[in-house]
């Protein structure tokens, strides 16, 4: 087991939506992913460094648990090497849960001969068509697709019309849309070519289509060690109105979605080459069958992460933080279900204030209620991605129905003043 006093280094950090600027809440406050980490790291005796590409960007509210910020390329594993020299002590785990480094984590991690997954797996590509190619040398079932590069001159697609356009390294749903015609094409890939990813992450600009599917988007969520699937749960969502699909609620529980639920995400991770970490199995079930949508190599947001808490009395960040560091893991049940709400803003404008959030929690069930953004915030009744979310509140019940119908009316206690 490695040494209590050594470094557990992130690259880069999870963060709530809107930076986590909101301070306003009430029940139990939800933390961002990398502030639970971190938390954790601390618990178990672990100095903890961050390699970052912009320090300013992260502001003050995680000095009190980052022993070391480290300035560094995050996009380059031997420049991130090169930094850690710094540090003074072992170096027990390398790791990124921002979909964006986790490549450049793991190929870092395997330079130290630490825990990860291998870093040339299909899975964290970070290239949805790459994936898409594993699935079909594995022999998994898989749906039509195509590629081409948004700077084409003839933007048609390759599958036919309707059509779902996406940038094979997108991420927060920007720029994913349900294309009728070669000009709804156009269209996204014009706003593609003008989006910054920022942190020094240079967009492909090349855009997948994927053929249109009919059924409710799923996701399991859990951790894989040496081979070994451990699936905590699976969740559902509600999505708005096409073309843009931006998840409203995210609803988990421990029970499976359908018969061999298990088998595909093993089978799914295999085909991706995913042996080790946390993940976020995004897929439809359509008539024919479950279909992948995309592999995020970390657990779900960090709403839904809290949300998990409630249910397995275990955070994962927690149980991540074990498998990293070799720890033991606590056992745990999941029993009921939880349902996180998104709140969105009702008019665009200043949001000057809020009530109801005491309101939303006193409902039975309710367990948090809070905003993502700050006072003051301008704030867009026009959502077109998860970034995008102004608040949440998260519920618990029996089943995902009862979740869900707990957070609605918690919801509709609270109110916003839009200027």
């Amino acid at each position: 087991m490695p040494a209590r006093n050594g470094w557990i280094v992130f690259v880069e950090l999870h963060t709530l939506p809107g930076g986590g600027r909101g301070r306003l809440s009430a029940g139990e406050a939800v933390v961002a992913p990398c502030r639970a980490q971190l938390e954790a790291a601390k618990r178990l005796g672990f100095h903890t460094a961050v390699a970052v590409s912009d320090r300013a960007s992260y502001g003050s509210q995680f000095d009190d648990v980052v022993d070391a910020w480290l300035f560094a390329n995050t996009t380059d594993a031997a420049n991130i090497a090169h930094v850690l020299r710094a540090l003074h002590g072992e170096i027990v785990a390398v790791f990124s849960s921002v979909d964006s480094f986790v490549r450049v984590a793991a190929a870092v991690a395997a330079k130290f001969g630490l825990a990860g997954p291998q870093p040339l797996g299909a899975g964290i590509a970070r290239d949805k068509a790459v994936a898409r190619a594993a699935l079909a040398s594995a022999g998994v079932p898989d749906i039509r697709w195509g590629v081409k590069s948004a700077h084409d001159d003839d933007l048609d697609s390759p599958i036919g019309y309707p059509c779902i356009v996406k940038p094979v390294d997108g991420a927060a749903s920007w720029d994913v849309v349900l294309a009728e015609d070669v000009q709804a094409v156009r269209d996204v890939a014009a706003r593609h070519l003008q989006r910054a990813y920022g942190r020094r992450v240079r967009p492909q600009r090349k855009l997948l289509f994927e053929e249109v599917l009919v059924g409710p988007l799923l996701s399991a969520e859990g951790f894989i060690d040496s081979g070994e699937v451990c699936t905590i749960g699976y969740s559902d969502r509600v999505l708005s109105a096409p073309p843009r699909f931006v998840e409203l609620a995210v609803r988990f529980a421990a029970d499976l979605p359908f018969d061999g639920a298990d088998e595909y995400v093993a089978e799914t991770l295999a085909a991706l080459e995913y042996d080790f970490g946390a993940f976020h199995l995004e897929f439809i079930l359509t008539s024919d069958g479950p279909r992948l949508v995309e592999l995020n190599p970390r657990f779900v947001g960090a709403g839904v992460q809290h949300a998990i808490s409630e249910l397995t009395g275990v955070p994962p960040a927690e149980l991540l933080m074990a498998k990293l560091t070799g720890n033991p893991v606590p056992e745990f049940t999941c029993e009921g279900a939880v349902t996180e709400l998104y709140l969105t803003a009702p008019a665009s404008g200043r949001l000057e204030g809020v009530r109801g959030l005491d309101e939303a929690v006193a409902v039975e069930g309710c367990r948090a209620a809070g905003l993502y953004v700050a006072l003051g915030d301008e704030v867009s009744s026009e959502v077109e991605s998860n970034s995008q979310y102004i608040g949440y509140v998260h519920a618990v019940g029996d089943s995902r129905a009862q979740s869900y119908a707990i957070a609605l009316e918690a919801a509709s206690r609270i109110s916003f003043e839009i200027r």
